[in-house]
């Protein structure tokens, strides 16, 4: 198993923008019939985390300043617009966020991220409301059918009443390939599953456990309520997108989310079936859409990508296995369609430029772009 999983981890100590290729393979060979131009599309998340303002201004004009040498058609944000220590004020989680947009030459599809709403009941984060925090957020940026910023918007299809519940869910096709926001976010997803998740570093009295019964209390339960409902409408937008593109035969999907669903699991050498597997129980906010993820991916014909960020570790591999049985000594072959890949984030405001092209192989191919 130690191969089975590739992880393609960048570590580049340089000064400059340093591209390196590396396509997502599916052992697929031949020409196909799918038609749309070459795209290039930036990926990023999870950026500019810096409580230095000149520092963080520098790094934003560096991160927009290289997309637009790009010319890119469009980019993928997955999500935390700010670092998880700071203040979810309008102006941090709104404003700010939408002039970084605007000055982009290219439009976005925008995934949230926990950083933005679940955590801001944290006292470092203000004691918000994060209900309130995301009520906010869908009528600031999800409240008209098109991508983020103010260049060549792309119309986009949302879940649900725009500016309201799950109108962040969206997608879009271009070239032949469906593009997918999906709300996802770290902190568990925002499923409140253990005391700690409940009451850790939060500045709000109404975040309690009861201790006796083992379950939440107050606005913990409320979070809880909150995934369940947003759970069942975000495994709905994935069935629809997948059917979608198996109707229209698409070259490819593309889900972008922000939670790393996978850690802290190393998938390498048994892990994925050792510790990663076991983990997808009733308290773990991802399972679902694991589960839900494996079965559309195994019956698409075209290639899978997820995008995500949350860890702050560029990576791609091949993160999922067909019929896995469990059993780290098996040797289980790779879902042969399905690529994952993790922005970089934190202080490290570099990006990922993707080609797609509908007529190769493999569809999707990487190139980091290296910033300092």
């Amino acid at each position: 198993m130690k191969n089975k999983l590739l992880k393609a981890a960048l570590a580049l100590a340089v000064s400059s923008c340093v591209p390196f290729a590396v396509e997502a393979n599916n052992g697929n060979h031949g020409t196909n019939s799918h038609q749309g131009p070459v795209l290039k599309v930036a990926l990023w998340g999870d950026e500019f985390y810096n409580d230095d303002p000149d520092a963080k201004a520098g790094q934003i004009y560096r991160t927009i300043d290289s997309m637009n040498d790009h010319h890119l058609d469009f980019t993928l944000f997955a999500g935390d617009t700010k670092n998880g220590s700071s203040e979810c004020s309008d102006q941090a989680i709104g404003q700010d966020v939408i002039d970084i947009f605007n000055r982009l030459n290219a439009p976005t599809l925008y995934s949230l991220g926990d950083n933005e709403w679940t955590d801001c009941h944290r006292s470092n984060n203000g004691s918000y409301d994060p209900l309130e925090r995301l009520a906010y957020l869908r009528q600031t940026f999800f409240n008209k059918s098109t991508t983020q910023g103010d260049h060549h918007p792309i119309p986009v299809l949302r879940q649900g009443t725009l500016g309201g519940a799950y109108s962040e869910n969206s997608r879009f096709v271009k070239s032949d390939v469906e593009f997918v926001a999906l709300h996802i976010p770290g902190s568990n997803n925002n499923l409140v599953s253990s005391e700690s998740l409940c009451t850790k570093k939060t500045g709000r009295a109404g975040r309690t456990w009861d201790g006796v019964k083992n379950v939440p209390t107050g606005e913990c339960a409320a979070a809880s309520d909150e995934y369940e409902a947003r759970n069942t409408a975000n495994l709905a937008w994935l069935r629809e997108s997948f059917d979608e593109a198996r109707n229209n035969n698409y070259a490819g999907i593309v889900i972008v989310i922000q939670a790393d669903i996978y850690f802290p699991f190393e998938l390498s050498d048994g892990g994925y079936e050792k510790d990663f597997l076991p983990s997808l129980d009733e308290k773990n906010g991802y399972t679902d859409f694991f589960n839900a993820l494996v079965a559309e991916a195994s019956t698409f014909g075209g290639q899978v990508l997820l995008v995500h960020g949350d860890s702050h570790y560029f990576k791609m591999d091949k993160a999922m296995l067909l019929n896995a049985d469990g059993d780290p000594d098996t040797e289980e072959p790779l879902m042969p369609n399905f690529t994952r890949v993790e922005v970089f984030g934190n202080a490290d405001n570099s990006w990922i430029l993707m080609t797609v092209d509908p007529r190769s192989d493999n569809v999707f191919s990487f190139d980091p772009v290296v910033l300092h």
